[in-house]
């Protein structure tokens, strides 16, 4: 009805260039009208709402509904009063996003950090080990920003004031009092498998995110969004995405997306249909590199470089053959035939095309679809790392306890040389041995204590086994040691091991109560007993059965 009324000339919504006009939206039972300050409008608008009450049988409740001007509009009371709806102004919010507001403004982002110091507040009372702030931070704060992130630009000032919230909630230091940020934030957010905890960078996750119009903008071509940013600032050859847009005024939403375009295309190819919107010299769709790049010199004798494949490729009627009519505006002397002639091989290597139109194959995804998550990836140029991560967090252990090994490999843990490094004046003594100093290899493996409880694991599975000098190269050899099979509880046996003797170093430290070695090795027992019954490993009826069955010789015998 509201579509007959605007090609009638009843009403009147806003144009935008001269092929597109917008009288209404609708969104699932929300509507937004657009038309002049004329009361002559506003009558046809009721009159329209009153057909449909009747046609419908439903209602529509105008006391809920709002008025909002756009710039100067006299007699508004009056306007509003023919509607019987309140008066609104701009900014708003509509469906939690802000409407009308400086999206570069630092303000837009407030309700956003409000709503994580409301979350944090909450948490604070809660005594969370770095394992659960990990998984808090992950699935609830990291994800906060993530509707705002998905259209705006964030500034940098908000970005890194998010990730200072993220960053002291995961070391506890939010709020009252200080510690220590053992780990580099860098690292924090690298990806698990090369040693971070695959926290996600701000900034970067924004672009990823707003990478995904740009993927929308060139395959939705006769989407509403789509036809209205390209009537507004028109777009490049091919019609994959806009022209850059220098005016000052009323553009930087779309400019702050559009300029994410050069990191966006790097990982895209152009999927030849009826080729007509890809440039043959200039767009990659033959080959890891634009053709104008591979054939430099091509290039530059070329006639047309911004010609289409469309224009150059010359289809059979069956189109079963393809030929390409190349234009160049000279002839190649001799020494140069063998690079023509490579050409039109690769040329006539890929002449089999989609059906259809002309599309864009994202890269990084097998299926060729755009994905947020290999977007981001490819942005973090991350520098690979070897590191053991399936042994920390491939192992069915409590999350703390995976978080205070992940720290030990990094060498971060809070040992008495670290304290020292840190301006702490302490003894530089173990607590456990009482004879060396306290660092991290010595306290989880060198040390006399911890050699016993290594030995008493090794005894107890049957093997013979060689400590390495580091927990970084521990667990590298440790991992599936026993073969895939037989090595779920094997697994568990460093971290249960080396938080065994981080409990016994600290209750020593703190609580000046020590355990002998037996009481050491039951503590052991007890906790990986609970882990294996918990995870579905062993159906022991207590310890000393579960221990027993580690045992090769129990394992043959029960076969």
């Amino acid at each position: 009805m509201l579509r007959k009324m605007v090609e009638d000339g009843f009403l009147t919504g806003f144009s935008i260039g001269r092929d597109v006009s917008i009288s209404h939206l609708l969104f699932a039972d929300d509507s937004i009208l657009f038309c002049d300050a004329n009361p002559q409008h506003l009558m046809y608008i009721r009159l329209v709402l009153t057909f449909f009450e009747a046609v419908t049988g439903l209602r529509v409740n105008l006391s809920k509904s709002e008025m909002v001007p756009v710039g100067d509009v006299p007699n508004l009371r009056g306007l509003a009063d023919i509607m019987g709806c309140h008066i609104g102004s701009l900014p708003m919010s509509y469906l939690g996003m802000p409407l009308g507001a400086n999206f570069k403004s630092k303000t837009v982002w407030n309700s956003i950090l409000e709503k994580m110091e409301c979350k944090l507040a909450g948490w604070k009372s809660l005594y969370l080990s770095k394992g659960g702030r990990l998984t808090l931070l992950k699935s609830t704060l990291a994800s906060l920003p993530t509707y705002y992130l998905s259209l705006f630009t964030i500034p940098i000032s908000v970005a890194n004031r998010i990730e200072r919230i993220q960053r002291n909630f995961l070391w506890g230091s939010y709020g009252d009092g200080g510690t220590h940020h053992l780990v580099n934030w860098d690292v924090v957010c690298s990806p698990v498998n090369y040693g971070g905890l695959g926290v996600r960078k701000i900034a970067l996750f924004n672009k990823a995110l707003l990478g995904k119009w740009l993927w929308r903008f060139g395959i939705e071509e006769s989407k509403l969004w789509r036809r209205v940013i390209a009537t507004k600032y028109g777009v490049n050859s091919g019609g994959w995405s806009t022209k850059s847009y220098r005016g000052s005024h009323g553009c930087g939403l779309w400019r702050s997306i559009n300029s994410g375009w050069v990191d966006f295309v790097a990982y895209v190819d152009f999927e030849v249909g009826i080729g007509d919107r890809i440039r043959f010299w200039i767009d990659r769709w033959c080959g890891e590199r634009p053709l104008k790049d591979v054939f430099p010199d091509l290039y530059a004798c070329a006639s047309n470089r911004q010609a289409t494949i469309h224009s150059i490729l010359i289809r059979s009627a069956s189109g079963s053959r393809s030929d390409w009519n190349v234009h160049f505006v000279r002839n190649f002397n001799d020494w140069e035939v063998e690079g023509v002639a490579t050409f039109f091989e690769l040329l006539h290597s890929h002449s089999s095309f989609r059906e259809g139109g002309d599309g864009l194959r994202w890269r990084l995804k097998g299926n060729g679809i755009f994905d947020i998550r290999s977007f981001y990836s490819a942005l973090r140029h991350t520098q690979p790392v070897t590191f053991p991560w399936k042994a920390i967090w491939g192992v069915h252990a409590p999350k703390r306890v995976s978080f205070f090994v992940w720290s030990a490999v990094w060498g971060r843990i809070l040992t008495v040389d670290n304290l020292m490094r840190r301006g702490y004046q302490l003894a530089g003594w173990c607590c456990m041995c009482q004879r060396d100093g306290e660092t991290i290899n010595h306290l989880l493996i060198h040390c006399d204590k911890a050699v016993g409880l290594w030995s008493f694991v090794f005894q107890k599975f049957g093997i013979t086994w060689v400590l390495s000098g580091c927990v970084l190269d521990l667990l590298f050899g440790w991992y599936n040691g026993l073969g895939k099979v037989q090595s779920k509880i094997w697994n568990m046996v460093p971290l249960c091991l080396l938080w065994t003797l981080w409990c016994e170093r600290n209750n020593r430290t703190f609580e000046n109560s020590e355990r002998t070695d037996s009481q050491m090795q039951e503590l052991f027992s007890n906790t990986l007993y609970d882990w294996a019954i918990a995870w579905g490993y062993s159906r022991c009826g207590s310890v000393i059965s579960f221990l027993d069955s580690l045992h090769p010789s129990y394992i043959s015998s029960s076969l």
